[in-house]
């Protein structure tokens, strides 16, 4: 996919989702510099991870703050029995779940019911810096609250005009 697929399917401008690859808000998204006029590509997951980030910086949070929610999002992890997988993949297949930002110190990623691992997912309060411990009775104070499910199933359309 690229960028005015993305654009198209999220109803995000160009410019805006340009910026968060430009600006490396994303960990680990793929640095692909093709040249001037050369169309930038990148999969459905880094296409979702990059709307999700744009619609973070557009509800006023700052660049820092979205990058580091990210961060913590884009962790492996699940059952001990299995390969680790980043936490947004998880949700991002599923096509259902949440990320939430509390006190802008703590990320939670969480989805109703992950058939993999046969009930609720729930990666906890993660701390956005390694200074930070994480209580388990940890409650925020400010918390901003993102639904994945829609941004998700936009991302994932498939067009019958075009193969993927």
């Amino acid at each position: 996919m690229d960028m005015a697929e993305l654009a198209k399917r999220t109803g995000l401008p160009v410019r805006k989702l340009r910026y968060i690859s430009d600006h490396r808000v994303l960990p680990g998204l793929r640095g692909i510099q093709a040249g001037h006029g050369v169309a930038r590509t990148f999969t459905n997951l880094e296409g979702f991870a990059i709307a999700l980030a744009a619609r973070l910086l557009d509800s006023g949070l700052s660049r820092k703050l979205v990058t580091s929610a990210l961060a913590a999002a884009c962790r492996p992890g699940g059952p001990p029995e299995t390969t680790p997988v980043p936490h947004l993949s998880r949700v991002f297949h599923m096509s259902a779940g949440r990320l939430e930002i509390g006190d802008a110190k703590y990320a939670r990623v969480h989805a109703p019911r992950d058939r993999s691992i046969g009930g609720v997912f729930d990666t906890r309060w993660m701390s956005l810096s390694s200074v930070l411990a994480t209580r388990d009775d940890y409650t925020p104070t400010v918390l901003v609250a993102v639904e994945l499910d829609e941004l998700a199933r936009a991302v994932q359309a498939r067009h019958p005009d075009r193969l993927e």
